[in-house]
């Protein structure tokens, strides 16, 4: 299904391509596949798209970071850096053309096949190592290296793109880098950032190391090494925690890798790798130590629990790969958290640090957590009791995306292109009052964190209306159509003070349906006037459910009541 952004672009001329369909999108941009007429060939289109409640200083900072990806990246040539073929402005809309690659980002392999072997993950460092040295000696910081940033080609390498965000280390630009953004921001992703980026402090190549190992981390052992309730917690951790040992989370990994990873995880600059080649080299080094002792002492195999995967991949690939190698057993772990009391007193520190509060450019990736095992129990309702609708565990989606813990239900979307959508499946609703709370645990903070319940739904998905949130700016809100083939109407919406806009915080959502009349309150009030449907495309009745939009963002519903009634 797709998603709410961009999507009138489809089918736009831009330069000299041609808009095709979207294939993922952030707070600010949109990125395409697209037709390119000369020369004729499938490219991407990257093009700026700044939400509405925006004001005009952060939209032309925004504008400014686009302008600046183009120009860095531009000026950088190297086979592991995606290039950029040209750039420009359109009607208003900057854009930029670059290479399309078939085989999607880093992250989304990995979400799909699982953690990576040692030597995959080693074949892919040593690209992404490359790439950034050859950054580093041409002056350029990149800033935000992650998985969702790696792209393959469809042979399996890999090209570093956005450079969104780069810091240029010569002095004449740092200058104009600085006055082009917001007093108190801190570009960057926080489950990726470095400790000297998270304070604000100067940058150069190491601290692009330093977010090279979290990736590599992530690659591994498919979750991140600090998780925490909010994306301030997260970057705290940055600073002040030990990385869990790798070891502990995967049975694989040996001393000597252990000693590589967390050397590139070093919290000051100078214990690290002093460049990505110097890393790479190391955790080949260590891998290589492993073999070694495995062919000393077959029944200590320190590849043990790797997994064997060749298709997809290119033929120096493949040759790294042992064709023995079994399974990845990755050991399940609970999710780490800072006490109440420390995070106050660290935020405080922070603040007096970084002076300004976090400002995520990139988006965030959050928890990876398993659903647990669903069972089905019969409930016995007393007449005239109240239902939790999401007691009914049966009929809500689960898996992945979607699971139960502590009696709530999450939603962690995981697409960078995709609405998460879960309808109460078998459960038809014309006229009725639907009250449910919900709580953004994790999110991307950069305007895009849209949520709500979706209601009169098709069962395929294919028509429903869409009333929901984001707390940006204030708060806002917006109730849509979705009338399929990627057609949304907007019936109404706007800025709301009404909504509890910090991580965490809980809000109560009401929807009242009566025949093609719709009201809709937060916590409690009313959220502007009665909305009438009067057109041929209204819905009368269908399931209901939620929606999560951005990537990254999860939450939590709980104590979902719904209640006919008549018109």
């Amino acid at each position: 299904m797709s998603t709410t952004r961009g999507q009138h672009l489809i089918g736009k001329a831009l330069g000299s391509c041609v808009i095709e369909r979207l294939l993922g999108y952030g707070g600010t941009s949109a990125v395409f596949l697209a037709q390119q007429r000369t020369p004729e060939q499938k490219v991407a289109i990257k093009v700026f798209l700044p939400r509405s409640n925006l004001d005009v200083q952060m939209q032309k900072d925004f504008y400014s970071r686009f302008l600046l990806e183009a120009e860095a990246a531009s000026q950088l040539d190297h086979p592991n850096i995606l290039p950029i073929y040209s750039y420009g402005e359109q009607d208003g809309l900057p854009y930029i053309i670059m290479p399309y690659m078939p085989g999607g980002t880093l992250g989304e392999y990995v979400a799909s096949n699982g953690c990576l072997t040692l030597h995959e993950a080693q074949w892919y460092l040593e690209q992404i190592a490359a790439a950034l040295d050859y950054a580093h000696q041409h002056g350029c910081v990149h800033c935000d290296v992650k998985p969702a940033n790696i792209l393959l080609d469809s042979d399996g390498s890999v090209a570093l793109s956005d450079f969104g965000i780069a810091h240029m280390m010569r002095r004449d630009i740092i200058a104009e880098q600085s006055s082009s953004r917001s007093p108190g921001m801190l570009m960057g992703t926080p489950d990726y950032i470095s400790p000297e980026q998270a304070m604000g402090q100067p940058l150069d190549g190491r601290s692009d190391i330093y977010s090279l190992g979290i990736t590599l981390f992530y690659l591994l052992v498919g979750r991140l090494p600090f998780i925490a309730d909010s994306t301030i917690a997260v970057a705290l951790l940055q600073v002040h925690e030990t990385p869990p040992a790798l070891s502990s989370l995967r049975v694989d990994i040996t001393p000597y890798t252990e000693s590589v990873i967390q050397k590139a995880l070093a919290k000051r600059p100078e214990d690290r790798f002093q460049t990505a080649g110097e890393f790479s080299a190391a955790f080949a080094q260590s891998l290589q130590i492993a073999d070694q002792l495995y062919q000393v002492d077959p029944h200590n195999n320190p590849s043990d629990g790797m997994k064997a995967t060749s298709e997809g991949l290119s033929s120096g690939e493949k040759r790294a790969l042992s064709a023995s190698e079994p399974v990845v057993r990755v050991i399940p772990v609970a999710i780490r958290s800072i006490n109440l009391t420390r995070a106050v007193i660290s935020i405080m520190l922070f603040f007096a640090l970084a002076i300004g509060a976090v400002s995520v450019g990139g988006l965030i990736i959050s928890h990876f957590t398993n659903s647990p095992t669903k069972t089905h129990v019969q409930v016995t309702i007393p007449a005239n009791a109240l239902f939790d609708d999401l007691s009914n565990s049966y009929d809500w989606p689960t898996g992945g995306t979607f699971y139960f813990a502590d009696q709530q239900y999450h939603i962690q979307n995981k697409s960078d292109h995709n609405v998460a959508l879960a309808l109460y499946a078998n459960h038809q609703y014309a006229n009725f009052h639907l009250t449910v709370s919900m709580s953004e645990i994790h999110g991307s903070s950069d305007g895009a964190d849209y949520y709500g319940v979706a209601f009169r739904g098709t069962a395929d998905q294919s028509h429903y209306y869409l009333f929901e949130v984001v707390a940006w700016g204030g708060g806002q809100y917006q109730f849509l159509r979705y009338d399929g083939d990627a057609r949304w109407k907007t019936l109404a919406g706007g800025p709301t003070n009404l909504l509890l806009t910090s991580i965490g915080k809980r809000n109560s959502i009401t929807v009242e349906a009566v025949g093609d009349t719709f009201s809709f309150l937060i916590n409690g009030k009313a959220v502007g006037p009665a909305i009438t449907d009067s057109s041929s495309a209204a819905l009368s009745s269908g399931e209901v459910g939620f929606s999560v939009e951005e990537q990254g963002t999860e939450i939590v519903f709980s104590h979902l009541y719904i209640k006919t009634s008549k018109a």
